[in-house]
């Protein structure tokens, strides 16, 4: 009898490159996990005092309402507000430790992007730490078009090195989340400061007099720009949590 015939090329097609195969395990994966977990409890730590600012606000408009009627002195005015004194200082330690884990956060997800073979990004790992420290400048616009790169880049259903990961769909968060950041900055605006908030009203060194008319006058858009704020915190820890979540999918982290 004749030999068998031999068996059919089983060779992939060119460019082929299977889940998890080589060009995933090309770089070192680092873990985002542990860093997620402190990101969330300073961002929820960082929420928790805004939204105290926001409802200790609504007490000291009382106290401004009886300093200006002449029912109290400056100085029991001045100790209606001590509170407002302590919670911004912690509010700048939890802010700084905050930016400081966000950066370390992005730059390893994007370090990440290399292994995964997102190629073509338009974030560096380095320039994401840029644009964590000085996005605001831009309004958060700058930050907005790379929580959204980030997303594609974790997509876990998309092969290492598939060059199509660009196309893939965004979440709607980084969207809804400028939105109300750059809506709060317009009630900034109309407060005729830079950023909304009691804090920021105390640097620009008012006096009492006009500390007080300015709580009372214009309170509802303290209120309202304080509130945007919170909101847009809300959906960021939202995204954070989500992001993370593809992310560690992507790279197999257990």
């Amino acid at each position: 009898m004749p030999p068998p015939p031999p068996p059919p090329n089983m060779a992939p097609p060119p460019g082929y490159v299977p889940y998890g195969g080589p060009m995933m395990s090309a770089g070192y994966m680092g873990r985002i996990g542990g860093l997620t977990k402190w990101l969330v409890a300073l961002l929820i730590g960082s929420l928790v005092l805004n939204l105290l600012s926001l409802l200790g606000q609504l007490f000291a408009r009382d106290a401004a309402a009886d300093f200006l009627e002449g029912a109290i002195s400056a100085g029991e005015f001045n100790d209606k507000l001590v509170l407002f004194g302590i919670a911004a200082l912690v509010g700048l330690a939890v802010s700084i430790g905050q930016i400081v884990v966000l950066c370390i956060w992005t730059y390893r997800m994007i370090k990440n992007h290399d292994a995964l073979g997102r190629h073509g990004r338009s974030f560096s790992p380095g320039g994401s730490i840029a644009v964590n420290l000085l996005g605001g400048c831009t309004l958060g616009i700058l930050n907005f078009f790379m929580w959204r790169e980030i997303w594609k880049g974790a997509d876990p259903d998309t092969a290492p090195g598939d060059p199509s990961w660009k196309q893939r769909a965004a979440s709607v968060l980084p969207g809804i989340q400028l939105g109300l950041t750059l809506a709060g900055v317009a009630a900034g605006i109309g407060l005729g400061v830079a950023n909304s908030g009691f804090t920021t009203i105390r640097i620009n060194n008012q006096s009492n007099v006009d500390l007080a008319e300015t709580l009372e006058d214009q309170f509802a858009l303290i209120a309202l720009s304080g509130a945007l704020g919170i909101a847009a915190s809300v959906v960021f820890i939202m995204y954070v949590r989500q992001v993370a979540a593809r992310h560690m999918k992507a790279t197999r982290e257990a």
